[in-house]
């Protein structure tokens, strides 16, 4: 860097703020200091020589009386574009949802012309609020409302989580003191805690590491104020004690190799706590963050039980953790200087804003355009509070409700799009308000991972099923086998369930008994396999096919609702109007289709006039039940597997105006639902079997 030039932009801001209007800050010191202050922050992501210029004098034209030819004159015309950008930002005000629309767009139109632009203004505003105790109480507030609300999330984005860590902490303490002093006061009391386990685990770690000859570096991590206060709230503890990942150990090796070696021994000489692996190298995250996390316990001696978390990641890896997308940087030498650039895939979800802002003449054109594609792979949806949600393009409902937190999605039954229902299956766009409606239990769906895109979704969807509780599944399972059991004219399970001792020539303990149920319970294996392996074929015969569906069979599933309003998706409430076109009454099957400012309408399922209309604004729509009973059904689906079946089969219940309530792949496809007679499933069975590659559908007991 040209020390020179640097030194002579000093003494031309220095000038500048002497004698402006306002030559000190609140503080008392002399406006300067806070120029030098954000360069000094901005040092440490490793600038050039002109962003460093840029930084000291990004408040001479907006606060004091200096022009563009004045700074053209004194240092060239190579940071005018940086400063002219920084002057579009200016002093951002936090003033409702669309001056933060506005603020968002200023912000990342700068990006997008130059990097360099948006990492100079969150090093100013780190600045800011490291000084914010110098003004009001009242200013503060909204000022970190802001700084949390625009700026934090931006850091985030391009992964520079120094800034976005100190920035978090910062709001933390002004938005909610109190809370901030009682973790903060917590995290005192645990010093002696934190400072044994972080220097007696280096020391354990490297000499497990040295004896398995792989050199690393080991450093100590504890977690934030602010992250530390969102985990307390979102796994409902009160204290700090309650978390696993307060202290982490990062374990920095030189190859991805050793990463997963490094893993592999740690998991060999302590004890991992179970779901609490995440491979972030295998399936980085969006901000090119990369690590491997494991939480142990046994670490240190004498403290067994304290879980500590181990970060494994490369070098290069620590490097991006640290600077985000400022690792990215590469300099390139050029006549009179040097320049910056981003590689050219790190910045292409930017891109396309540089054309938008040549296009919209206002705040309120900009965001009604902004359903545009401003994004190379995200989309930007907003809660009905105002919280914006970063998700990958094709994102559902399912997607973002998982987003906001498991137990919303895990209780997720249906959304709403800018206040008009949508199927969870709906793709996202950009600036949507998307509300979920919610359940008091969690009930997943299966059929959910057809459509899920992110990774978090499809995971918490899974983990639902598989981390039910033992006892549950083996009463459910128990429940399953005697539902079969009593078909086939059979006694239902002893409480030693001495009906599974034989299974399969082997004799069975009780534990590994009820291992069998779970199985059942969890969807692994089916009752009726189950049933052929303990009862002899003679018993069998004559009950291998699945009884005819009756109406009295049928009966025994009825289920009434104490209303006969018209149901949307399973939920009443919603605006609806009856078809003029086919006129449907209680006793016709309907559907509903979503139109523009007039709610929902309802047709008989079977009317001419919707087709050709749009497939994703049909809604699943149902007379209230105490009109017309309704009946729990199993399908069991033979099939040839190919890409886009599961899609042809959901169209048809969907155009029958059927749920799918359960969904187990396999072999043979199982598929719950529910229907109101005999004739609709009938109608059902027969329409599936026209699928192709659908061999053969059977109604099976449930």
């Amino acid at each position: 860097m040209n020390e020179e030039r640097i030194l002579k932009a000093y003494e031309f801001a220095k000038k500048a703020h002497e004698e402006s209007d306002h030559p000190f800050r609140e503080s008392g010191e002399p406006y300067i200091q806070h120029p030098l202050e954000t360069a000094k922050i901005l040092l440490d992501l490793k600038p050039d020589e002109d962003a460093l210029i840029a930084a000291i004098l990004h408040d001479v034209l907006e606060d004091t009386r200096t022009t563009v030819d004045d700074i053209q004159k004194e240092l060239g015309d190579r940071i005018v574009p940086l400063l002219k950008g920084l002057e579009k930002l200016g002093k951002i005000y936090y003033q409702g949802r669309e001056r933060q629309v506005e603020n968002l767009r200023k912000m990342f139109l700068a990006m997008a012309k130059d990097i360099r632009v948006i990492l100079i203004k969150l090093c100013d505003r780190l600045h800011n609020m490291r000084t914010l105790d110098h003004i009001k109480p009242e200013k503060r507030k909204r000022i970190a409302e802001e700084t949390l609300s625009i700026y934090s999330p931006i850091a985030a984005r391009l992964g520079i989580y120094r800034i976005k860590n100190e920035l978090d902490d910062l709001c933390f303490k002004y938005i909610q003191p109190v809370e901030f002093e009682r973790i903060h006061k917590e995290m005192e009391d645990a010093t002696g805690l934190q400072k044994n386990i972080i220097k007696k685990g280096t020391v354990i770690l490297k000499t497990v590491l040295k004896k398995n000859k792989i050199p690393a570096e080991i450093e100590g991590r504890v977690k934030h104020y602010y992250s530390i206060f969102r985990k307390l709230k979102r796994k409902d503890k009160n204290y700090i004690s309650e978390l696993y990942d307060i202290f982490a150990l990062r374990i920095i090796v030189n190859t991805e190799a050793e990463c997963y070696q490094v893993l592999g021994i740690i998991h060999k000489n302590w004890t991992p706590l179970t779901r609490r692996f995440k491979d972030y190298i295998a399936n980085k995250k969006s901000n090119d963050y990369q690590s491997l996390h494991t939480t142990i316990v046994g670490l240190v001696p004498n403290l067994n039980n304290q879980p500590v978390e181990i970060q494994i990641r490369t070098h290069d890896m620590n490097h991006v953790a640290k600077y985000g997308i400022a690792a990215h940087w590469e300099y390139k030498e050029r006549k009179g200087g040097y320049s910056i650039a981003v590689p050219e895939d790190k910045l292409n979800w930017v891109q396309n804003l540089v054309a938008l802002h040549e296009s919209l003449k206002s705040n309120s054109e900009f965001i009604e355009n902004l359903n545009m594609d401003m994004f190379h792979d995200r989309i930007f949806v907003v809660t009905p509070k105002g919280d914006v949600k970063d998700l990958p393009r094709d994102a559902t409902p399912v997607d973002f409700a998982y987003a906001i937190h498991t137990d919303i999605g895990n209780k997720c039954r249906g959304a709403k799009v800018d206040g008009k229902i949508v199927p969870l299956d709906y793709k996202l766009q950009n600036n949507q308000v998307v509300e979920i409606v919610t359940g008091n239990t969690p009930a997943p769906n299966r059929y959910w991972l057809s459509f899920a895109v992110t990774a978090h979704a499809k995971s918490s969807i899974k983990q639902w099923f598989n981390t039910q509780e033992k006892e549950n599944l083996v009463k459910l399972g128990k429940d399953l086998l005697n539902k079969h059991l009593k078909r086939l004219g059979l006694s239902p399970l002893s409480s030693d369930l001495g009906l599974l001792k034989n299974y399969s020539g082997e004799k069975l303990t009780v534990r590994e008994r009820e291992e069998v149920l779970e199985k059942i319970g969890n969807g692994s294996v089916e009752a009726i396999s189950i049933i052929k392996k303990i009862l002899p074929k003679e018993k069998l015969i004559g009950h291998e096919a699945a009884p005819k569906v009756t109406e009295k069979v049928l009966a025994e599933n009825v289920k009434l609702e104490k209303n006969d309003e018209i149901l949307i998706t399973g939920q009443k409430g919603y605006k609806t109007q009856l078809a003029t076109c086919c006129h449907p009454t209680v006793e016709n099957e309907i559907i509903g289709y979503v139109t523009r400012g007039r709610g929902v309408t309802i047709h008989r399922i079977d009317c001419k006039v919707l087709q050709g209309h749009e497939k994703n604004r049909f809604v699943r729509a149902s007379w209230g039940m105490k009109s017309k009973p309704t009946f729990e059904v199993r399908l069991s689906i033979e099939k040839k597997s190919r890409i886009g079946l599961l899609r042809d089969i959901a169209e048809i219940f969907t155009r029958l105006n059927l749920s799918i309530t359960s969904l187990n792949i396999g072999p043979t496809l199982t598929i719950d639902t529910i229907v109101d007679n005999v004739e609709t499933l009938d109608r059902l069975i027969n329409e599936l079997e026209t699928v192709p590659d659908v061999y053969k559908v059977k109604e099976t007991p449930m």
